[in-house]
């Protein structure tokens, strides 16, 4: 290797290691960054990557993060973000949850298989559902955005309005109606006019009467400046959902808020 070359593959080197810690690397950043496929090669040969599967690799003296991870998903063209009950814990709407405990809420409709040494790492569970009738880029999602929205190597999170209803969404095949009110009670700072778009865009009958079921229960403040008349309950019979001999009754709360 000319001294020219040997230059430049440190400089190469260098730049691949300035990447965040905690984020696998991705073939997508190193093609970005002028890494031939063979130099990757040299450089698992040499011992300073390893392949974690197609298209991720770990940098030597690395240990990955949860929050690195997922990124380095999106990065590769993964549509997930991370949602429900884990984007509560991660925004700091919800401090009792207990993030490493349960299983990672990912979000999205994509094709692509969440790669094995991910969830080896990072239990997780991918919900393919369009609670807001989505099927584009994450940028585009209605209350999602990066983590940290300064940096660009943040994961993408709900924002605690919609998990809010994505963890709703859940009851009660996957979420207990006691564990939902309990993380619903200490919810007094949502915000109104994120609230209203996500209740008129949301695709769920089930979620927004539940919503308004528990939070005129818990006399949540932000109950009394939602306008109604522009979220749709559906038909005005009571809807009934039963789950393991649990039933969930949800009344029409359009009239009962209005009168």
């Amino acid at each position: 290797m000319s001294t020219n070359s040997l230059h430049i593959s440190k400089n190469l080197k260098a730049a691949l290691f300035s990447l965040p810690k905690g984020m696998p690397v991705t073939t997508s950043q190193m093609e970005h960054l002028g890494i031939s496929r063979q130099l990757v090669h040299r450089y698992v040969q040499n011992g300073w990557l390893t392949s974690l599967g197609y298209g991720y690799f770990q940098r030597t003296g690395d240990e990955l993060t949860r929050n690195g991870a997922v990124s380095a998903l999106e990065n590769q063209g993964l549509d997930v973000h991370i949602g429900g009950k884990s984007a509560l814990s991660l925004r700091g709407a919800v401090h009792y949850l207990a993030l490493g405990k349960e299983k990672l809420a990912l979000y999205g409709v994509t094709r692509k298989k969440i790669p094995d040494w991910f969830t080896r790492q990072f239990p997780c569970e991918l919900r393919m559902s369009r609670l807001f009738g989505e099927e584009g880029a994450l940028e585009s999602r209605l209350q999602v955005r990066r983590l940290d929205e300064a940096d660009p190597y943040s994961p993408f999170v709900s924002e605690p309005e919609r998990a809010l209803l994505e963890m709703l969404d859940d009851v009660p095949q996957k979420q207990s109606l006691d564990e939902a009110r309990k993380i619903m009670e200490p919810l007094f700072t949502l915000r109104p006019e994120l609230l209203q778009a996500l209740l008129e865009t949301c695709t769920r009958i089930k979620v927004k009467r539940l919503f308004f079921s528990l939070a005129e229960e818990l006399k949540l403040p932000v109950l009394q400046q939602l306008d109604v008349t522009f979220i749709k309950f559906g038909a005005a019979s009571v809807y009934v959902r039963t789950q393991k001999g649990n039933s969930l009754i949800l009344q029409h709360p359009g009239k009962k808020l209005n009168g």
